[in-house]
């Protein structure tokens, strides 16, 4: 017994002394590879480059030095990427005045020029001729070149057209075709005029790009700032703000020979190329996960050099990942590590030009994509605090909380979310549907003064500015979560992952919710309440990008409520904006689309005010007017029973026909504001007045299919088709008796049968005014019985709701006419699995189950609302 714990004791010290022992990645050695990736010598590793080529081949070294396998393309280190019209400025980048006294300019963005993409390269030399707009036309007469001669001369023109042109010609009289005119009357280069005044710039804005094979060779093509304008002209006591004022003003034609000569001087390349991915591997053991692949990876290329002669190095973007990569793998090895599902580690091309190495990859992988557990990718780690901000830890938040149980405490303190980031080589494998995490350390870019990576994009992105413990936090950071997730059991490929992630990807919205009654009777909708089906922890949760808060006036009972209607409605109206003011880190008032896409990566959820009821406006069209104003960007016409102007769907017959003429007017007036219109609760007649009135798109915001459930509250086959061909949409209503009308007639004969047990009215309002003990009484027993009676019919759950979007998409014929409109908080009993909106992710799932596209998924889920709330707020 003695021995066996002495040896068990020798054993633990051991195992003791081995984890003591374990080598570290070190932010100094990392930092050794980013100084000689990030050297003068590399000359920015632009991709295509010899020196990105020889970049690839020194990582490729050190992956083989580190114990790493080749992970390439038939058993190399590298996969070769097609670069298609590679293009690359080499210097020297010349505009120089030569006579009457030579002045020399520096290229560059916001500097005095730039060369033209597609530019001729070679040296010209000739003297400036300002040659207007650059341009001939016969009808109307224009002729730019009429009286100046161009010959061996080089042409200074304005961007942009004569007003008088007709629209074809302006279209026609492109860049290219002022560069052609200018060759065929003889010039030997064009000068491009920047001076579209800043506020100007935007709608003004023609491209600056050339054509391949527009440009002899030889024939320079620059775009010139004002500073050098300004002197050419100067020089010779001559304004071209005075000519080119006079051109537009007097619409005629105005050049001028210069009589100052100017040398130019580019040279541009054009071509196809390849560049290498650089893919090492570290083979999995186990048999049944070795099949499995994690992947690390950053990108290795940068900017190369500038037109103004400056070396972009591209420490910390993006020389930092390889040299973190490349510790990890040191690591690795000094720690005989050995893993059970094989560890990818990778460099890619061409993130600098479009992700084109990681999108190579992932159209062409070399592991099978199905097979990829999560791509981890790293983009500028070397600045900043220590802050480490987390790309996809919100969107694949399930999967990355089973990398926070092997995170240490003090690093989880450091983990911030980086919401709906797509900028890096992470993206190429999202859009495949892979699970994918990106890290960066310090802030995201602000390009403020105090941006935590002030350099990037810069020449001062060099070595001198890496901090090596901000690389050693980077590589501990993915050498735990490398070392957990090589080793896991559990199933790191189940397909939630992605689900959930497309969920959040999306931009969710609800379109009908009555919550707001909740707080004004004294809920707390900052907290996760136990009672009701929305507050703001529960948005958090099911990832609502925005919510449409209903102010209900439900049907005056009388003239008092009919004349109070308004001040119903604006007393919640008040309550929307107060509760939007006590929880500004939660949410925002969305009043338009553009509202709602600046909240994107801000956590927030947008809240959208309607009003359920059109008798809210107390049939004064000021008071219509006076709602928007307050923040009001939807309308429901009618409530159960019918308007002053509009006949509701629970009105047995249509006594005005659907609207009157005032209705109409409220109609028009809607889309003349660019307030939403919702035809939920009108009826049938009144549905067709509308479709044939509105010249914008309508919405149902909270309504299901007659087809289905033949319930008056929901709309048959021919208004879907209608509201289709109107561009608007349905939003599935989320209560049990619209979804199966056969349950709700049947709920209705059980409640009028109690009320009569216990000498009750049926009616609900009537009801809710008799004695508190026989109310009681009343609902004790319903709710009983309402519970057996429903275990005796057929269940309403998601799979309910997502059969009315199934019968939508099939009248409608496409994915984008239908929504989602839970009508939360005012009705009873949600369907099964959406008990809450935090559960609404589960819409999502069922629709992935049957085969939906991810991109109708999102349409559904609120790019199809979108569509409607941009385009009619556009009308305003």
């Amino acid at each position: 017994m003695k021995r066996t714990f002495i040896f068990f004791v020798i054993i633990m010290i051991g195992a003791n002394a081995f984890v003591s022992a374990q080598v570290k990645p070190d932010g100094k050695k990392a930092w050794e590879h980013v100084n000689f990736l990030a050297s003068d010598e590399f000359k920015g590793r632009k991709s295509g480059t010899p020196e990105y080529k020889r970049a690839a081949e020194y990582v490729a070294s050190k992956m083989k030095e580190y114990g790493l396998q080749p992970g390439g393309e038939n058993g190399t280190w590298f996969q070769e990427v097609p670069f298609k019209n590679w293009i690359n400025f080499e210097q020297p980048i010349r505009l120089e005045i030569t006579n009457p006294k030579r002045r020399v300019y520096f290229a560059g963005r916001n500097r005095d020029f730039l060369p033209a993409r597609g530019t001729g390269s070679g040296v010209v030399k000739g003297q400036l001729v300002f040659a207007g707009y650059g341009i001939i036309s016969e009808k109307p007469q224009w002729n730019d070149y009429e009286n100046i001669d161009t010959k061996g001369k080089i042409v200074m023109i304005a961007p942009g057209v004569p007003d008088s042109l007709a629209k074809e010609l302006r279209k026609e009289w492109t860049l290219d075709k002022k560069i052609q005119t200018a060759v065929e009357k003889g010039a030997v280069g064009l000068i491009r005029m920047n001076i579209i005044p800043p506020n100007q710039a935007r709608r003004s804005r023609t491209s600056s790009r050339i054509k391949k094979g527009t440009c002899p060779e030889g024939f320079v093509v620059m775009t010139a700032n004002r500073n050098f304008i300004d002197d050419v002209f100067y020089i010779k006591n001559k304004s071209w703000r005075y000519l080119v004022s006079k051109m537009i003003r007097e619409k005629k034609s105005f050049t001028a020979s210069l009589d100052i000569t100017v040398e130019m001087e580019a040279h541009f390349t054009q071509e196809d190329k390849k560049a290498p991915n650089v893919i090492g591997i570290l083979p999995g053991k186990d048999p049944k996960l070795k099949d499995e692949y994690v992947i690390i990876g950053g990108h290795l290329d940068h900017l190369g050099v500038s037109v103004d002669g400056f070396v972009l190095n591209g420490a910390d973007d993006n020389a930092g990942s390889a040299g973190v990569i490349l510790e990890i793998a040191r690591a690795m090895k000094a720690n005989t590590f050995k893993p059970s599902r094989t560890l990818v580690f990778a460099s890619w091309a061409g993130e600098e030009l479009g992700l084109v190495g990681s999108r190579h990859y992932t159209n062409n992988p070399v592991y099978p994509l199905e097979k990829t557990v999560v791509y981890m990718n790293m983009d500028m780690v070397g600045c900043g605090d220590t802050d480490l901000y987390v790309g996809g830890m919100w969107e694949f938040s399930d999967f990355y909380d089973m990398l926070k149980e092997n995170m240490d405490e003090e690093m989880k303190k450091k983990l911030r979310y980086r919401l709906n980031y797509r900028g890096s080589d992470h993206s190429a494998f999202v859009r495949k549907g892979i699970t994918a995490i990106s890290l960066r350390t310090g802030n995201v870019l602000t390009r403020e003064l105090d941006d935590e990576h002030p350099e990037y994009h810069y020449p001062g992105d060099a070595p001198n500015i890496i901090e090596p413990e901000l690389l050693q936090l980077s590589a501990r950071y993915h050498y735990d979560i490398l070392v957990f997730l090589a080793n896991s059991k559990k199933n790191l490929l189940d397909p939630k992952h992605h689900i959930h992630f497309v969920h959040k990807d999306s931009v969710v919205v609800d379109l009908h919710c009555d919550t707001i009654g909740r707080y004004i009777r004294g809920a707390d909708l900052s907290k996760d309440n136990e009672k009701g089906h929305i507050d703001i922890p529960k948005l958090k949760q099911g990832a609502v990008d925005l919510q449409v808060f209903a102010c209900f006036v439900g049907s005056p009972k009388d003239e008092l409520e009919k004349n109070q209607a308004a001040k119903k409605a604006f007393k919640q109206i008040d309550g929307v904006h107060r509760l939007v003011e006590e929880n500004p880190d939660d949410i925002a008032l969305v009043q338009s689309y553009d509202d709602l896409m600046r909240l994107r990566g801000k956590g927030k959820t947008g809240i959208l005010i309607g009003i359920e009821g059109g008798y809210a406006i107390e049939s004064d069209l000021s008071l219509l007017r006076t709602f928007y104003k307050s923040g009001v960007r939807l309308m429901t016409l009618t409530h159960w029973t019918r308007t002053d102007w509009a006949d509701a769907s629970g009105d047995e017959e249509a006594k005005h026909g659907g609207l009157t003429k005032f209705g109409e007017k409220v109609v028009k007036e809607m889309n003349k504001l660019g307030m939403i219109i919702d035809v939920s609760h009108v009826h049938d007649e009144t549905f067709w007045d509308v479709i044939g009135i509105t010249d914008s798109p309508v919405v149902a915001s909270h309504s299901c299919c007659r087809a289905l459930s033949d319930h008056h509250r929901n709309l048959s086959d021919k208004m879907l088709e209608a509201l289709a061909k109107n561009g608007g949409v349905i939003g599935i209503n989320y209560a049990p008796g619209f979804l199966n009308a056969d349950l709700s007639k049947k709920m209705d004969e059980l409640w009028e049968e109690i009320a009569e047990k216990h000498g009750l009215p049926s009616d609900y309002r009537e009801l809710m005014k008799a004695d508190p003990e026989k109310r009681k009484k009343f609902f004790d027993e319903y709710r009983a019985k309402e519970e057996k009676l429903r275990k005796t019919l057929p269940p309403v759950d998601v799979k309910t709701v997502v059969d009315h979007i199934d019968h939508v998409v099939k009248v409608t014929g496409k994915a984008d006419y239908v929504g989602l409109g839970s009508d939360f908080d005012g009705i009873g009993r949600p369907p099964d699995g959406l008990e809450h909106v935090g559960k609404i992710s589960n819409i999502t799932k069922e629709l992935f189950a049957r085969g939906y596209k991810e991109a109708d998924i999102k349409k559904i889920l609120g790019g199809n609302f979108l569509r409607v709330l941009r385009k009619v707020g556009a009308k305003k």
